[in-house]
């Protein structure tokens, strides 16, 4: 299930390709979603967040014509948790092992499509059970129905 407070950012210069990445994450569940055309527009939102974006899906032509690699742009800001940068029109999600899932940054050759954005988004949306609660001796435990989730979940960078 999407966790709908996800906050994502979409860089690209193409409105259609904005449009079509905002539709593709409308479909999955995600709603906060902020696009941007130009690099100046990424950068005002980036360093007057007052809380970080989960996700910057980005263009990397878009920063280049302003002379910035996004990808470092990226790396050095706390305000990017993860970032899926492409160049420019559908490629597989590689996979990323569990231990390397604290801040991803992929760079693709183009658009990601529906299955590529799928992939990604189970990975960054997927949550870290940190604690689960063992029932008091002598109660026995459900059988074929969950007594319910006491688990937390964790997202960071």
């Amino acid at each position: 299930m999407a966790n709908k407070s996800l906050r994502i950012l979409i860089a690209d210069a193409h409105p259609y390709q904005r449009l079509q990445l905002e539709r593709l994450l409308n479909g999955m569940g995600y709603y906060r979603i902020a696009p941007v055309e130009h690099f100046g527009e990424l950068q005002r939102l980036v360093q007057c967040a007052l809380q970080p974006f989960h996700l910057l899906l980005g263009n990397i032509e878009l920063a280049s014509h302003a002379g910035v690699d996004l990808a470092r742009f990226c790396r050095v800001s706390t305000q990017i948790q993860h970032a899926l940068l492409y160049h420019s029109t559908q490629m597989k999600v590689p996979a990323v092992p569990q231990a390397e899932r604290q801040a991803i940054n992929l760079s693709l050759p183009q658009v990601p499509d529906n299955e590529a954005l799928l992939s990604f988004m189970s990975i960054i949306d997927a949550p870290q059970v940190v604690g689960t609660l063992r029932l008091p001796g002598g109660v026995p435990a459900p059988v074929g129905r969950p007594l319910g989730n006491f688990a937390q979940t964790v997202f960071h960078r």
